[in-house]
């Protein structure tokens, strides 16, 4: 199986990431939760065994990139669209059939939905991994790609009707994977750590990262 996982995400910088969970937990605990949900969605692209990118939303630390070694790229800018939809079409400048572009605060994501995703293509041109919150974890495409992302509320309990909208008014197959949950507040923080489902060692490790000092 061949493709590329491009992972979206920040530098876990205390009040610029997770604002919505900072306004519960404090900005510090907020970074240090999010820098596990980034782990976690690194960990899992490179257990996927595809190609994985990490895909900065801001030019990040010197020292921070030191620490990764990972091929990373800083986006474009431009809202959530045009930024999905640019990276889309680097991969597939660069040569790459499947492209999967996957967030970093899905703590449910494991290496098996990306392998999923690529597997999809096969028969669909393009695959949603729906939130639960409306929005979506995961979308892939094969090349060339399609418009998918013009006239699309971001950070809507619309964005995925609207996707899905778009998609059949481009005449565009799609299919869908399971329903996972983002984590956005402390509910969804709270009910993650609680869910009997969750893997403990990421229960574990979140816990480390609301109990640790900054």
């Amino acid at each position: 199986m061949s493709g590329c996982v491009v992972v979206f995400g920040r530098e876990p910088i205390p009040g610029r990431v997770k604002t919505r969970l900072a306004a519960d937990l404090g900005a510090d605990a907020a970074a240090r939760v999010y820098a596990v949900l980034l782990d976690h969605a690194l960990v899992a692209a490179t257990r996927s065994g595809l190609r994985v990118l990490l895909s900065l939303a801001e030019r990040p630390s010197v020292g921070w990139v030191r620490d990764l070694k990972l091929p990373l790229e800083v986006q474009r800018p431009g809202d959530l669209g045009e930024r999905m939809a640019d990276a889309f079409a680097r991969r597939f400048v660069e040569g790459e059939e499947r492209v999967v572009v996957v967030g970093s605060d899905c703590p449910a994501i494991t290496s098996a939905h990306l392998r999923q995703a690529v597997s999809a293509l096969d028969d669909a041109d393009a695959v949603l991994g729906p939130a639960a919150d409306g929005g979506y974890y995961l979308v892939a495409q094969r090349a060339p790609g399609a418009d998918l992302f013009a006239g699309i509320p971001w950070s809507d309990p619309e964005t995925l009707l609207a996707t899905r909208d778009r998609l059949t008014a481009l005449g565009t197959a799609w299919t869908e994977l399971e329903e996972l949950s983002d984590i956005d507040t402390e509910t969804d923080l709270k009910a993650l750590l609680s869910d009997p489902a969750t893997a403990r060692s990421l229960v574990r490790r979140l816990r480390v990262a609301l109990t640790s000092n900054p």
